[in-house]
């Protein structure tokens, strides 16, 4: 990678410098950029942004101080905040530059002067869907309309696909034609792919998702599928603008201000809502036509580990083969169809009418489509070093462990001396060698939780490691299984994971419900490692 000049750097080549070393890829970059298009080929453009204006004032907060609290807002900032890293790694901390440029952690006093506010928080959301069928029906009777809109088509259908599937509104924009898998029905959701959150999953299409990327196949959707007329890639955004359109009496209700909602992004609401409730929504209808908690899960993307009905050991064995999915969960997503189809029924109309299914598929094997869906394959595959994987960690979970007291570079350094001693008698041998042999799994699963508790060891998960790690026998009635056992919390705590999304009032929400199961499948995990003879 050549070192960037920050006088003549545009933003989008170090835009694109931070997309390759990261392996964030197009996504990253079109984030960046999307505030800024005019001025991202322009030489020094990336500088410009942190660069104050003679009332102080940068061309970032400028564009930032006013912006609501969306998705697409934090993505952007987030982004721009590694550019503004990528620049000061590549000057000197006595120049001029190095004090414009922007701290690792966010929301800083300096942070915050740069971009004129702080980063928006994680949504948590206070807004319950109506469970009733007729607002359902009522709901995608209107997006269904906007399906007759050449310019507004692929939106829709978007929004379509996301309802069936419950997938993250940006996994859904940025879902690519190589993620399809024909033959099985199913897409496979990359690790790197924006909105996955570092975990690959296979999700079973139904036949109104399956139909929808077969009509964009047919209209020779390449790269991304959701793309609108002008060429660009459907967004979240757009979903959410199109989502302000339609107009269902009660649709939503705010717990924190007591108002109903007729839409699912009202003006000036500050909570979670538009393309990111659509998750909601299809929690919501999956609880009520009786799919189990630990299923929707997996339907919806989340971790392997989160949703599986076994111990987490064995998860972490199941590493998703692309495309590949059972013939129980595509029924479970095939009830979701039957749920949209007589939706489109009560509200007057066949689905078939908006969404054709496809007389002839397109598969791998169709005249044409060669290659087509391939993903791109690694010629040799070599096994990685410590070097490689451990310090490849991503810039979020450094910041977070930072935040909880642990250098990651020192964990490193001294790993094999004290500091590995240390967390490994805080968090468990097996989750130690985690840390440094699997980062990438550690990342996305349990890192943040675990290396919190190496910190001050708090009464309860951690106080209970030293006795998992003594060894007892795992038959009936032992810790592990039974009524009480591990295997039962771990399963009690995803169904409330999902259940936040289903948003009935008496389940406590959590800021951070993707690690809601990370104590309990961490006593489970160490305490398999240690029964093994």
């Amino acid at each position: 990678m050549a070192d960037l000049d920050p006088k003549t750097a545009t933003l989008r080549e170090v835009a694109e410098t931070y997309a390759e070393k990261s392996k964030r890829g197009n996504t990253f970059v079109t984030s960046a950029l999307q505030y800024f298009k005019d001025i991202a080929d322009e030489p020094g453009s990336a500088m410009r942004l942190f660069e104050k204006d003679a009332e102080g004032n940068t061309l970032l907060s400028k564009t930032f101080k006013e912006s609501e609290d969306t998705s697409t807002v934090k993505s952007a900032m987030q982004n721009l905040r590694q550019v503004g890293l990528t620049l000061k790694s590549s000057v000197g901390p006595d120049t001029p530059e190095y004090k414009l440029l922007p701290d690792e952690r966010p929301n800083t006093d300096l942070n915050k002067r740069i971009f004129g506010r702080a980063e928006p928080a994680k949504a948590v959301s206070e807004v319950s869907i109506n469970p009733d069928k007729k607002k359902m029906s009522q709901l995608f009777a209107g997006i269904a309309s906007y399906l007759d809109d050449p310019e507004m088509r692929p939106v829709a259908q978007a929004i379509i696909f996301n309802l069936n599937t419950g997938l993250r509104p940006n996994a859904v924009a940025g879902l690519e034609v190589s993620s399809y898998k024909p033959d099985t029905g199913a897409i496979y959701v990359s690790a790197e792919t924006k909105g996955a959150k570092g975990r690959a999953v296979n999700i079973p299409l139904n036949p109104i998702a399956d139909s929808i990327l077969q009509d964009r196949l047919s209209q020779g959707a390449k790269g991304a599928f959701f793309t609108k007329p002008n060429g660009k890639a459907v967004t979240s955004q757009d979903m959410t603008d199109l989502l302000k359109k339609v107009k269902v009496p009660d649709v939503a209700f705010d717990s924190a201000s007591q108002k109903y909602f007729d839409t699912l992004a009202p003006e000036n609401f500050t909570g979670k809502k538009g393309s990111a409730l659509l998750r909601n929504v299809h929690a919501t209808i999956g609880h009520s036509i009786g799919i189990s908690q630990d299923r929707l899960a997996y339907l919806q993307g989340r971790s392997l580990k989160a949703a599986s009905t076994g111990s987490g050991e064995l998860a972490t064995y199941q590493t998703p083969f692309p495309g590949a999915v059972g013939e129980f969960d595509r029924e479970q997503a095939g009830k979701f169809a039957t749920y949209w189809s007589e939706a489109a029924q009560e509200a007057g109309f066949d689905i078939k009418s908006k969404v054709p299914m496809p007389e002839v598929r397109i598969t791998t094997q169709t005249a044409g489509y060669e290659g087509y869906f391939d993903l791109p394959v690694q010629e040799e595959v070599k096994e990685p070093t410590l070097a490689q994987t451990a310090k490849d960690i991503a810039p979020d979970l450094e910041e977070d462990l930072r935040s909880r007291g642990i250098n990651w570079s020192d964990v490193l350094a001294n790993f094999g001396k004290k500091t590995a001693k240390a967390v490994g008698a805080a968090i468990g041998v097996e989750t130690a060698r985690q840390i440094i042999e699997e980062p990438a799994a550690f990342a996305a699963e349990t890192a943040a939780e675990l290396a919190g508790k190496a910190v001050g060891l708090p009464a309860g998960p951690a106080a209970a490691v030293p006795l998992i790690m003594q060894a007892t026998p795992a038959g009936e009635g032992s810790a592990l299984t039974g009524p009480g056992s591990l295997q039962e919390q771990r399963q009690k705590e995803m169904e409330q994971v999902v259940m936040e999304d289903v948003d009935i009032p008496f389940i406590q929400r959590r800021q951070e419900r993707e690690e809601a199961v990370a104590p309990i499948e961490r006593q489970v995990e160490e305490g398999f490692a240690t029964r093994i003879p």
